[in-house]
């Protein structure tokens, strides 16, 4: 019994133990709990921008690649050695310019030989005419002798013909590119050369979606620019019809380029002016938190005490973008604060205060430098 007693005691020891650990424990986090309630953490510092309209061109943008004027790959047209290289590499040449020379040995002998055979069906031509005239030789015969002639002359016409071929000329102004030969190597029909790419012109050729189809006209202003290379000219054609896999259409301008800085193959940034400029919202691009839910900015707001501040986070559409800066479509209006540095370390409703130090400036057209 006694036994029983004292594990009853013990028993109880244990459970008033218990409860005064459970009534220290539940004070305590009653504290913290209203502690807790009553704890507001320190405004976050941020920079802030007014919303604000701006005029921005009505422009299509795209990639587009230089293509030269006229442009094309030089190859042999009959086979034969070279004999002699009339350029250098990289080099402007002009019209009628003498760039390859080929062996023309045996066809100088052949020419030879068919001005013989010619010299000597006309001389035989105009005896058998005589002869005729004196009714001892046939019309057969001064048609057939006729015909000696002719086929004589047709004889070295043609090689004539070989051997001017065999005399590659530059067929316009340009520059030529790396030559593909030597001399001595021994060309056949269609063996490139070199290229040749007059670029005195050259055009830009770039793809257009269907949807901006409607509004492209040739005659709009186009301005390509690539590092620190800007041209202007304009869209002198749109393609007939528009690619099944892509749905886009080609749209080609053309523009001076005498001073050569715009190399065909060359990719360059295409900007259409459409139309007059337009009046659009715009808050700078570091102001947008981007997020797979939406889009959203933070707009300072008066905060319930007075000189107070708080961030409310808001949902936008946005439009394009321009230098520094992106379009906001809706959402915001104009004139609203918005958070352009510090907006990724907020959560809707925090305090926040301006900061007092400058802030970078933002541009529609930045001109970035390496300095």
């Amino acid at each position: 019994m006694s036994q029983i007693k004292s594990v009853g005691f013990s028993f109880a020891g244990l459970v008033v133990i218990v409860g005064i650990l459970f009534a220290v424990k539940w004070d305590q986090f009653s504290i913290m709990m209203d502690s807790n309630e009553s704890f507001l953490p320190p405004p976050e510092t941020v920079s802030v921008f007014k919303a604000e309209q701006q005029s921005w061109p009505n422009v299509y943008v795209a990639i587009g690649t230089v293509e030269a004027d006229e442009g094309i790959m030089i190859s042999a047209q009959v086979p034969g050695k070279v004999k002699r290289i009339t350029f250098q590499s990289g080099a402007e040449v002009k019209a009628g310019d003498v760039l390859i020379e080929q062996e023309a040995i045996n066809e100088t002998a052949q020419l030879n030989a068919a001005q013989a055979r010619l010299k000597l069906a006309k001389t035989s031509y105009q005896r058998i005419v005589e002869l005729n005239k004196n009714k001892i030789a046939s019309q057969s015969e001064v048609d057939s002798a006729l015909q000696q002639v002719e086929s004589s002359q047709g004889d070295v016409d043609d090689l004539n013909a070989t051997l001017q071929k065999k005399l590659i000329r530059a067929p316009f102004d340009g520059r030529v590119g790396l030559r593909q030969v030597d001399l001595g190597t021994d060309l056949q029909v269609g063996t490139e050369i070199v290229s040749l790419q007059a670029t005195n012109r050259v055009r830009v050729n770039f793809p257009v979606p269907q949807d901006w189809l409607n509004r492209l006209t040739t005659g709009l202003p186009v301005e390509v620019a690539a590092a620190d290379i800007k041209v202007n000219g304009l869209v002198t054609a749109i393609g007939a019809e528009i690619n099944v896999t892509t749905r886009n259409v080609q749209v080609q301008s053309s523009l001076d380029n005498a001073d050569k800085k715009l190399v065909p193959g060359m990719a360059v940034t295409t900007t259409v002016t459409l139309t007059e400029p337009h009046a659009v919202l715009a808050v700078p691009a570091t102001a947008v938190v981007y997020a797979p839910y939406g889009d959203t900015v933070f707009v300072v707001d008066d905060g319930k005490t007075s000189g107070s501040l708080v961030a409310r986070q808001q949902f936008v559409q946005l439009g394009k973008s321009r230098g520094d800066f992106v379009e906001v479509l809706k959402g915001l209006k104009p004139g609203e604060r918005v958070v352009s540095a510090g907006a990724f370390k907020l959560f809707n409703n925090q305090a926040v205060v301006i900061s007092a130090n400058p802030t970078p400036e933002f541009k529609t057209e930045p001109t970035p430098s390496d300095s």
